[in-house]
């Protein structure tokens, strides 16, 4: 058996191998081993079925084929059984007799060992006459007793004995495995009786164990309403892939595709596509039909705009309208509802409105939104519907079919605006991406808040900074540990961005705060219940007086708003709080730290949210140009800087540095990308840093920062009449070794710090002045 698991995977029905399969290895394992469990023995009600929640178009289907493919595969007692809803079929009779057709041509491929019976087009009759001999029996009595069914009047009755066929195999030698994919339920609504319901109570009477995989806001209700205890089914839950997912699929696809793609593009496709697997796959095929290489923004939006206008993604969002509202001119009505509910319209839509547009009755308007709900196409929130939840490329379909439908407007002007727009948006797009990866895990680390005790002075910066400012990592750590002033964090049972809470808190950024409901102590009271409302400013040195009001009356805003009863103001500046503002955190009663102070707090919470570095020696970041992203490349050099063990004051004339060489290349480099690129090296006495981007220098600067060098070695005084430059004068007196590289694409700036307990002799720190 052994041997069999580790034999290669047939492509049957997966469309792409497995090697190429990416972003869903957990998943698979899941519910392979639900088709292996029970070995022997009888199944256990609790243990039998297993509902796969899945958002729309996140891939379900392609999990289910490739998991077909394993079991097929292995050779083993399991015979695995796939059949997805057809999206043409809209009866429940046609789906379920197509199941019945289905079941037995897998049936019959896995026990003569034919996978090419899976894709062959065959009656009853034909699959009569291959049916293996120890089968024969129990197949000829389905067949006919299919036959009587089939030519009766009791449609009902004929769908559940198709679809209960598989509990009918009396082979003792395998067990059958369905995986039943109902993505495409919402198609059958009109049935005289609940296709759902049927669907649900056919796979509970198997006696074995089954995969319901469904849209998550409609499957788990239709398992509800038939269940008197829904948690008897196991859950695995299906979304948008994770972001290294996502890179990792479009990287694999580009390749299968033969498309060429650079490192921007691919990170580019994950942000605008969210990482959904349908919309990655549908650009990347459009792009090898148009033979077109993928290696700038440019390259990737008007293809977007192009897929959005009349291609794949148009044909996926028209056809699911058309499903949802058939009726063209009340689909066009739907259109212009959707579209004034706009993030940015400043409407909210009620159900009510909707109603007297439409003039649809209570009837009609509840299966309408209970679609659109279904689809992830708008949110119902009580009484208003809400657009702003539901995904960007949907939006900007919703904005060009409306206008080029309902306003009539010129095709080649909505094409024009829709792609500046999307232009526009894919820089900020990825440097938001970048902040993010770069930035501090607010929601994770205070997720893992659960009544621990730390040092009360890693929310105490003056304290802190007072004790620790310029110590060792070493001394730092010491001191913490044998700290008695101790801090009891709450049990936190709910963290989300605030954002959630408030959409004010944008203008602060979408990423830098949280917004955490716990419990001080051990008792779940109402005088313990406490909300915790965390702030990330984005401070180039220490955070000051008008910043910090600014936060203090955003976050108490959100507080007094949302009801909050008890609450505890949390602060992170990168580089702390001047005294000023210090003193005023102490007037609200709020907690503040240092990026220093919450890297130590994530280390002695949850060493994996620490961004360490040991065992590494090099690392590469790429960052667009602008937008103050030289801050999170000062980030991640004071990290790595951090854990050398520089000393406080080398770690800040290295970010300074960092800042002022990317300052240089985004104002003075002739780069056509617009990107800098950064890499850090780890030497055994030394930091090397390298920033370079093509035509980083005009020669003319690069001439006058040799001449100021010359002139300083000299002993004479720089020109004065020249100040372009001054920023490399400056990186020559807070870096040990600073030269520049001429290279075919343009120049490179290295920059190089020493250890001093690790180099004996090592060069002299330039003077600051």
């Amino acid at each position: 058996m052994n041997n069999q698991r580790h034999k290669p995977v047939l492509q049957i029905l997966g469309r792409v191998k497995r090697d190429e399969f990416i972003g869903r290895s957990a998943e698979l394992e899941r519910l392979l081993a639900h088709a292996s469990f029970p070995a022997d023995g009888a199944v256990a009600a609790e243990a039998q079925g297993m509902l796969v929640l899945t958002a729309p178009v996140a891939g379900v289907s392609e999990l289910l084929r490739q998991t077909f493919d394993t079991l097929f595969s292995r050779r083993e007692e399991v015979v695995p059984i796939y059949f997805a809803l057809p999206r043409a079929e809209t009866t429940a009779v046609s789906a379920a007799i197509e199941f019945l057709n289905t079941f037995l041509r897998q049936y019959f491929a896995f026990r003569r060992d034919e996978p090419e019976l899976c894709h062959a087009s065959l009656t009853l009759n034909d699959l009569l006459k291959l049916a293996p001999a120890p089968d024969l029996d129990w197949i000829q009595e389905l067949v006919e007793t299919y036959n009587q069914h089939r030519f009766g009047e009791n449609d009902r009755e004929l769908v559940r004995f198709c679809l209960t066929a598989p509990a009918r195999v009396l082979a003792n030698d395998v067990r059958v495995f369905v995986m039943f994919d109902a993505s495409q339920l919402a198609n059958y609504f009109d049935s005289p009786f609940s296709f759902a319901s049927e669907i649900i109570k056919a796979l509970n009477s198997l006696n074995e164990c089954y995969v319901l995989a469904g849209l998550r806001r409609e499957i788990l209700g239709a398992v509800e309403s038939v269940c008197a205890a829904s948690n008897a089914h196991q859950v695995l839950r299906l979304d948008r892939l994770s972001e290294d997912d996502g890179r990792n699929l479009v990287s694999s696809e580009a390749r299968r595709q033969e498309v060429v793609i650079n490192d921007e593009s691919r990170d580019l496709l994950v942000q605008q596509l969210e990482g959904t697997p349908f919309f990655i796959n549908a650009i990347l095929r459009a792009a090898r039909e148009a033979h077109l290489p993928l290696e700038s923004y440019l390259a990737c939006e008007r293809l977007y705009i192009d897929e959005l206008m009349g291609g794949r993604l148009n044909r996926y969002f028209s056809s699911t309208l058309e499903v949802i509202a058939p009726q063209p001119d009340l689909r066009a009505a739907v259109v212009r509802l959707l579209c004034e509910a706009l993030p940015g319209t400043n409407r909210t839509a009620s159900i009510e409105s909707w109603r007297r547009r439409l003039q649809l009755d209570a009837g009609e308007l509840e299966q309408l939104l209970q679609s659109l709900h279904i689809y992830e196409l708008i949110n119902r929130d009580g009484a208003t519907i809400d657009v702003q939840g539901s995904s960007e490329v949907w939006r900007d379909y919703l904005r060009s079919r409306f206008r080029l439908d309902a306003l009539r407007e010129p095709r080649a002007l909505v094409v024009a605006d829709v792609m500046a727009s999307a232009l526009k948006r894919a820089p900020q797009k990825i440097a938001r991406h970048y902040r993010r990866a770069a930035g501090l895990p607010l929601r994770e680390l205070v997720g893992t808040f659960s009544s621990q005790f730390v040092p009360q002075k890693l929310f105490q910066y003056a304290q802190y900074a007072e004790i620790y400012k310029g110590a060792m990592p070493e001394e730092i750590s010491s001191g913490l540990d044998s700290d008695k002033d101790l801090l009891r964090l709450p049990q936190i049972f709910h963290a989300a961005s605030g954002v959630s809470f408030s959409r004010a808190l944008n203008a602060l950024g979408e990423e830098n705060s949280v917004v955490a409901h716990g419990f001080e102590g051990a008792a779940y009271t109402d005088e313990n219940e406490i909300v915790w409302l965390v702030g990330k400013l984005e401070s180039k040195l220490e955070a000051d007086v008008p910043l910090v009001e600014q936060w203090l009356r955003a976050l108490e805003n959100v507080a007094r708003q949302s009801g909050f009863v008890r609450t505890r103001l949390w602060l992170i500046a990168n580089e702390g709080f001047s005294a000023a503002a210090t003193e005023l955190l102490r007037a609200h009663n709020a907690y503040s730290s240092s990026h220093q102070q919450f890297e130590i707090l994530s280390s002695r919470l949850n060493p994996e949210l620490s961004s360490a570095v040991d065992g590494e020696d090099e690392f590469v970041l790429i960052l667009p140009m602008g937008a103050d992203n030289e801050m999170l490349a000062a980030s991640t050099a004071e990290q790595i800087a951090r854990r050398l063990g520089f000393s406080t004051e080398a770690v800040n004339q290295i970010k300074t540095a960092v800042v002022e060489a990317c300052i240089n290349a985004s104002e003075h480099s002739l780069s056509p990308d617009r990107k800098i690129y950064q890499r850090f090296r780890v030497e055994d006495d030394k930091l090397v840093i390298t920033i370079s981007s093509r035509g980083i220098l005009p020669a003319n600067l690069i001439a006058n920062f040799e001449t100021a060098g010359d002139a300083e070695t000299r002993g004479a005084q720089a020109p004065t009449n020249e100040r372009r430059g001054w920023g490399l004068k400056l990186i020559r007196t807070l870096m040990d070794e600073v030269e520049f590289e001429r290279v075919d694409e343009g120049t490179k700036l290295r920059m190089t710090k020493y250890l001093r307990s690790a180099k004996v002799g090592a060069p002299p720190v330039a003077s600051d002045t």
